[in-house]
């Protein structure tokens, strides 16, 4: 769970605008392509049906999700919103998927918040932004507390006990940076990767 913060805990409240959630083909992408694969009975796969979205802001991007899929459940959860912050964790989860959330993280917090979500899931779905925020913390810092680029994020995750699947970088223009970069990193619990890989 993300520690007690108030760069996390006071987010929403700092920033009111912020957290509304926003639309990622990558992870639509993912999530659709993960029961397609499935239904066409083309590779044998858990299908991924109950999520957490973690650091969910307002959920936008859950509600997103629920619209154009069906028969999956997300959780929410997010220590900066009062209707999310106490969200009962499930034992298991299919997927946990963060949305901008890791580049808000403190460094010394950042392998903490990977740990966790890595229990809750097997399947982590990661997309983070590599580009300066606009907005400021109240002690000046800029909002993206770590900012890193694709291949520091990879060295982080891989001193995880989960293997990358994927990686995908791609940008999008911004008015202020000319274009904003993020990494989309998929992981997987290694003993998976590995039995995968020996029936291969």
């Amino acid at each position: 769970m993300l520690p007690n913060n108030p760069n996390y805990t006071d987010w929403h409240k700092m920033f009111p605008g912020s957290g509304q959630g926003k639309q990622y083909p990558w992870l639509l992408d993912k999530i659709i392509s993960n029961h397609k694969a499935n239904v066409d009975r083309r590779v044998v796969k858990k299908q991924w049906r109950v999520f957490l979205d973690y650091g969910c802001g307002k959920g936008g991007t859950a509600q997103w999700l629920n619209s154009l899929v069906k028969n999956i459940d997300i959780d929410l959860y997010d220590p900066g919103n009062e209707q999310y912050k106490h969200t009962k964790f499930r034992e298991h989860y299919d997927c946990v998927y963060t949305c901008d959330v890791l580049e808000h993280i403190e460094p010394s917090d950042i392998h903490t918040v990977i740990e966790h979500t890595q229990s809750l899931a097997d399947v982590n779905l990661h997309i983070i932004d590599m580009t300066p925020a606009k907005k400021r913390l109240p002690d000046g810092r800029n909002a993206h507390i770590l900012l890193q680029d694709k291949w520091q994020w990879i060295e982080t995750f891989e001193q995880h006990s989960h293997t990358i699947e994927e990686v995908y970088p791609y940008s999008i223009p911004d008015p202020n940076y000319n274009t904003r970069e993020r990494v989309c990193i998929w992981t997987r619990k290694q003993k998976d990767y590995t039995k995968r890989t020996k029936r291969s």
